[in-house]
């Protein structure tokens, strides 16, 4: 006689990357027959580069836009070139292209020792705070809402 417990599968900490693959597959499956007009646009990259004459990289965002939001992933600049406007040319780019995508919504998350007070003086707002992650700081998640474009292109 096999009993409820016996039944339930095994819990293992060994895996693939075929079945991670698999998990990740089987929840996106999930949401679009849940709730398939949430899943219906594919994201697109969003990335904008600042690059020296020679072609040498001076900074960079890398982000995503779905639906109606930007999730900007990273924003980074290089030392020598910080506190003069870049990362501030960075996301007003990336702003622009988003809007132009329909987008009404950015999203981000920095650590305190990064640049939250960055983001909030580029008009993004703070929506929670994981406290102790890394031990001894915080984490950041910021939001900013933006006007999308008035007939962004098909």
């Amino acid at each position: 006689m096999t009993t409820e417990r016996e039944s339930l599968p095994l819990l293992t900490d060994r895996w693939t990357e075929e079945e991670a693959s698999t998990v990740r597959a089987q929840l996106r499956l999930f949401n679009q027959l849940t709730a398939p007009s949430a899943f219906d646009v594919p994201s697109e990259s969003l990335n904008f580069l600042l690059k020296e004459e020679d072609g040498t990289l001076a900074g960079g965002l890398l982000g995503r836009t779905y639906r109606y939001a930007l999730f900007v992933e990273i924003l980074w600049v290089d030392e020598k070139y910080r506190g003069q406007g870049l990362g501030g040319r960075l996301l007003a780019a990336a702003e622009e292209a988003a809007r132009l995508r329909g987008c009404r919504l950015m999203h981000l998350d920095t650590f305190s020792f990064q640049a939250p007070e960055f983001y909030r003086k580029m008009g993004f707002e703070v929506f929670g705070v994981l406290d102790g992650f890394p031990e001894g700081y915080q984490r950041y998640y910021l939001k900013k809402t933006i006007q999308p474009a008035a007939h962004p292109p098909a």
